[in-house]
């Protein structure tokens, strides 16, 4: 099952580096830059999740109905 998520991990990788910028911008102590990199993480990854659940099915459907041409697809 994790060989699927194999190819996510450069994007995490990338993920937490973009979360720790993010959170050393907004936090103060030391503590909150570890807190705001958990919770940027953890955002991250439901993103993530969520993509490959669900919105990259509703994407394929939207994207076909959208670039399908129904006036030279119907045939007489």
């Amino acid at each position: 099952m994790l060989s699927k998520y194999y190819k996510y991990l450069p994007w995490l990788i990338l993920g937490a580096f973009w979360s720790y910028q993010s959170a050393i911008r907004y936090a103060q102590t030391t503590f909150d830059v570890f807190y705001l990199t958990t919770v940027f993480m953890i955002f991250y990854i439901a993103l993530l999740f969520l993509h490959e659940k669900y919105l990259k099915y509703l994407y394929k459907d939207f994207f076909t109905h959208l670039l399908s041409n129904s006036k030279k697809d119907s045939h007489p």
